[in-house]
């Protein structure tokens, strides 16, 4: 089943605060504490990473390489310790190492 929809709870009331359409499976999510935003990792059909503003859940940034990105489902985002470095895992069997860029960096 394709859902495709991106929702925070309040699950004390067991209601949706905030939910966005992100027009592809989400297979894996992470909260970015220095800057309050989710990152989805998606599968089809574009195989990407979003960057969501908390809690307005607007889309603010794809993550693709240069010179690539992945060819499967993102399957597992990881932040490192010191939230420098981003780590993500796809279906297409590549491992990504992505740099994080400070607040006002573009």
């Amino acid at each position: 089943m394709k859902d495709g929809i991106l929702r925070v709870w309040d699950i004390n009331r067991e209601k949706i605060i905030q939910s966005a359409a992100t027009d592809s499976q989400i297979c894996s999510l992470l909260w970015l504490p220095k800057t309050s935003e989710l990152m989805t990792g998606q599968g089809l059909p574009g195989n990407q990473m979003k960057i969501w503003k908390y809690p307005i859940l607007t889309n603010s940034s794809e993550l693709h390489g240069k010179y690539f990105s992945h060819k499967g489902r993102v399957l597992h985002t990881a932040l490192s310790p010191d939230h420098s470095r981003l780590f993500s895992v796809a279906a297409d069997g590549i491992a990504c190492l992505w740099k994080c860029h400070e607040s006002g960096e573009n």
